[in-house]
């Protein structure tokens, strides 16, 4: 049976207060070890001899250290039931063997352990694998801190840099006074809609919309009056529309509509809905109301009324040169009206 030789002298003097589990199956090397360690200085919260206890002191006590003896009973060696402390609860183990072939040791070897030693030992390199053990263990520990740490501080720049370009990207394309979207997201947006209607085969609806006597409100009440004006549009709008619709403020008091899905009566009726919505719009400038505002409304669809982007917009320009000619607060498309 294999022996612990004794201390060198002062040997139990410099040891710090650790707690220690030894999984051991034979009774008087446990008892042995333990004396040891406790003449160490360690704290030792169980002597077990299987695998089930083991990982149930462990699990109870959570040790510091585990002393693992590669042949105990139960329904697991040593090998696998320190694989199983390790990954369970991140436990240093040092194993404790006296024979052992060429193959288990390589097991062994496999999972990493933090020590091995071999009986018989002495208390001299028992107390020396321990605290090696202790302190490469507290090393991992801390190298895994710094990199969790680390990888969190890099997951909150990237989230903020996330948020800056988004940031970036809603004031590159929006416009400040409708908080509608701004001509360049329209050149973008109608472009990639009707080359997906182009590739599924479906319809894409633009309405042309243009506030009536837009100037005269201007010279008659101010500019401030005008912005007051193109703000409730544009809030109407964003409340009434879906949310895959895009509205976009093409210029002055020119605001454009692309509806995914719509073919030209259905973008006609829509553009009929908005108009009437315009024109209940009670709208105040400096607290005091203005006058209803109205607006015409040119209507054309892809691919009925051209095949790319360009032509389409023409035939909804045209649609609202229409709607003004026939007395303004109107829809038309280019070859019909609303």
């Amino acid at each position: 049976m294999p022996e612990i030789s004794p201390p060198t002298a002062g040997a139990a003097t410099a040891a710090p207060k650790r707690r220690l589990l030894v999984v051991e199956d034979e009774r008087i090397v446990a008892i042995d070890l333990r004396g040891a360690l406790e003449e160490l200085g360690y704290t030792v919260v169980g002597t077990v001899s299987s695998s089930d206890e083991a990982l149930r002191t462990a699990e109870e006590r959570r040790p510091d250290l585990v002393l693992m003896d590669i042949r105990i009973a139960g329904a697991s060696d040593g090998i696998q039931t320190a694989h199983e402390l390790r990954s369970r609860y991140q436990l240093p183990v040092v194993y404790l063997t006296a024979n052992a072939d060429t193959a288990t040791l390589e097991r062994a070897l496999a999972t990493e352990p933090a020590g091995y030693l071999v009986k018989p030992f002495s208390v001299n390199s028992l107390r020396t694998t321990i605290e090696v053990a202790l302190r490469r263990h507290a090393g991992e520990l801390a190298a895994e801190r710094a990199h969790q740490a680390e990888k969190a501080e890099l997951e909150e720049q990237s989230r903020k840099a996330a948020l800056r370009a988004k940031r970036l990207h809603r004031v590159a394309t929006t416009d400040p006074l409708t908080g509608l979207h701004n001509r360049r997201h329209l050149e973008s947006v109608l472009k990639r809609e009707i080359s997906f209607a182009q590739r599924e085969g479906h319809a894409v609806g633009v309405i042309l919309l243009d506030l009536d006597r837009f100037k005269q409100l201007n010279d008659s009440f101010g500019h401030a009056a005008g912005d007051s004006a193109l703000r409730a549009v544009g809030g109407f709008l964003r409340s009434r529309l879906r949310v895959y619709d895009v509205a976009c403020r093409y210029g002055g008091d020119e605001i454009i509509v692309i509806v995914p899905g719509a073919d030209l009566a259905a973008s006609l009726a829509l553009a009929e809905q908005l108009r009437s919505g315009i024109e209940q719009l009670a709208i105040a400038s400096g607290g005091a109301p203005l006058p209803p505002i109205t607006a015409s409304l040119g209507v054309a669809s892809f691919p009925s009324d051209g095949d790319e982007a360009t032509a389409v917009l023409h035939a909804a320009d045209a649609g609202l040169y229409r709607a003004k000619a026939a007395g303004r607060n109107r829809v038309a498309s280019m070859l019909a009206d609303g």
